[in-house]
Formats: C-alpha cells, sequence, structure tokens
C-alpha cells in the first residue's frame, strides 16, 4: 500500500508539473505558429537547454568543470547531440532553417532541377508532376506531407508568386519570405522583453528557498464573470489606472538612480499587463 502511494504521489506530482509547463510553454508555441516550425523551434529549446544547464551548473559549483557527462545527464541528450547544438550556436539562423516556406523559396533559386538554365534564375514551373515541377519542389525542400496546394495559396498570398492565367504554371515574384511584417516588430520586442522579465521572478521566487532570500512581487488579479458588453469600458479604465501607476514608478525610479559611475547598480523594474479571454481558451491554464 505505501508503494502505491507513493507512485500515485509521484504521477500527480509529474503530472501538475506538466500542466503548468504546458500553461507556460502554450503562449510561445501559439506565437510560433505561421511564423516559426515545430522543429526549429524545438531545435532552438534545445540550443538554448544546453546554454542554460552549461550557467546551472557553472553556479551552482564555480569551483568544478563542467563536463559533457554533467550536461549529458541535466539535459536528458547524448554527448554528441549536446556538442551539436552547442557548434550550431555559433551560426546565425537563417529564414530558412525556421520557415517552410522559406525553404522552398531557397530551394527554388538555387537548385539546379528548378533553375532557368539560360537565365540561372528561378524557372516557371508546372504545377503538378513528377520532375522538375512545383509539387516536386514542395516534396524535396518541405516534405511529402504538405501538399502544392497548401503551399500555392500560402505563398501567393504573401504575394511571393504569381499563377499563370492558364493556371498549369506557376512564377516567382519575390524570393524574401517576410516572416515578421514591420508593423509586428517593436511589440514583439517589447512582448520578448516582457516575457524573459516575468520568467526571472518565477525563476527567483521558486528558487529564494534555498538561499533564503525575499520573494518578488508577482501576482495577478482577475475575474472570471465579466460580461462581453463591457470590455470594452473595462480595457479603457483599467489602461488608465495601470497608465498612471506606470508613471509613478518611473517619477519614483528615476529619483533613485546614481550619476556616479563609482556606484555599483543594477537593473530594477516592475511590469504591467492586461490580459482577457473566452470561455474554454487554455493559454491561460484555466
Amino acid at each position: 500500500m505505501a508503494d502505491t502511494a507513493v507512485q500515485s504521489s509521484e504521477r500527480g506530482n509529474v503530472g501538475w508539473l506538466v500542466e503548468s509547463m504546458a500553461s507556460m510553454i502554450r503562449p510561445i508555441v501559439r506565437f510560433a505558429v505561421g511564423r516559426v516550425s515545430c522543429s526549429a523551434l524545438v531545435d532552438l529549446v534545445r540550443q538554448i537547454y544546453v546554454e542554460e544547464a552549461r550557467e546551472y551548473l557553472q553556479t551552482e559549483h564555480p569551483d568544478r568543470r563542467v563536463t559533457r557527462s554533467a550536461l549529458a545527464l541535466l539535459c536528458g541528450m547524448d554527448g554528441r547531440a549536446i556538442k551539436s547544438f552547442e557548434e550550431s550556436a555559433e551560426r546565425p539562423f537563417v529564414a530558412a532553417d525556421i520557415c517552410s516556406e522559406a525553404a522552398i523559396l531557397e530551394t527554388w533559386m538555387n537548385d539546379a532541377d528548378f533553375v532557368d538554365a539560360d537565365t540561372g534564375k528561378p524557372a516557371e514551373l508546372l504545377i503538378y508532376g513528377p520532375q522538375g515541377t512545383f509539387q516536386r519542389l514542395v516534396n524535396r525542400a518541405a516534405g511529402r506531407a504538405v501538399t502544392a496546394q497548401t503551399v500555392l495559396e500560402r505563398l501567393k498570398e504573401r504575394g511571393n508568386i504569381a499563377i499563370t492565367e492558364s493556371g498549369t504554371h506557376v512564377r516567382m515574384i519575390s524570393p524574401s519570405y517576410l516572416l515578421v511584417p514591420d508593423s509586428q516588430q517593436t511589440a514583439i520586442e517589447a512582448g520578448s522583453f516582457a516575457i524573459n522579465r516575468l520568467g526571472k521572478a518565477v525563476i527567483h521566487n521558486t528558487r529564494r528557498f534555498d538561499k533564503n532570500q525575499p520573494p518578488w512581487l508577482q501576482q495577478d488579479r482577475w475575474s472570471l464573470r465579466i460580461p462581453h458588453q463591457r470590455l470594452e469600458e473595462i480595457r479603457a479604465q483599467i489602461r488608465s489606472m495601470l497608465q498612471q501607476q506606470v508613471d509613478d514608478a518611473e517619477e519614483f525610479l528615476e529619483t533613485e538612480e546614481s550619476n556616479s559611475t563609482r556606484d555599483s547598480v543594477c537593473s530594477v523594474g516592475v511590469g504591467y499587463y492586461y490580459w482577457e479571454s473566452q470561455q474554454g481558451d487554455q493559454s491561460d491554464g484555466e
């Protein structure tokens, strides 16, 4: 009976941890969909995992050399994979690495089977057929699970291709697949900083017990019973409320800043955000 109780407790603990991690990861995955492929995101996570594992070991045992064996145990990866991800960290990502659409366009531009032999430029391709066609291009660059029609719709929507009047051929209009429109870049950059800083608070609050440190403020307030017709007014009221607090915090931090280069300084800040969700939305972990 005791063993059964322990096993049941372990399963419950694992399930709770996995659900919590899924709640943290889901917004990142939701953001990645349509921008970064799953395989590229997984590779990025593995690469960062190796980097963070190395930093963790160096922090926990500063007097010890970080061995590949210790990294393998912490990461759950073999040594060859760890070496590969450490080496890949030195090479910058390009669009074709993280997006199938960009990989298709790059293959179209560089693979001799899809380039016009006379001009050296991407050839106008017959859409369907076994050899030198758009269908073959898609299979080679994105895999057999992806259909030519799906890619045609996507690239046409982004302005990369045009289908001929006959409807049988496709030609390239632009080789550049824009992952992130300029209009979104500022919001994405600000969001990445906010998520990173919130993550630091979460990590501090989970590790503080071992180091006997005080908690960092990390709280939310919400209601599950807000009428839809009140949302616009509530957004405006909360924005006004938070803006006043943002202004107060900014003024306070400015008074605490030091102009002396001799002082030891650090970054200090607070974050404010608003959210709402529809019933059944999984992104909040409710």
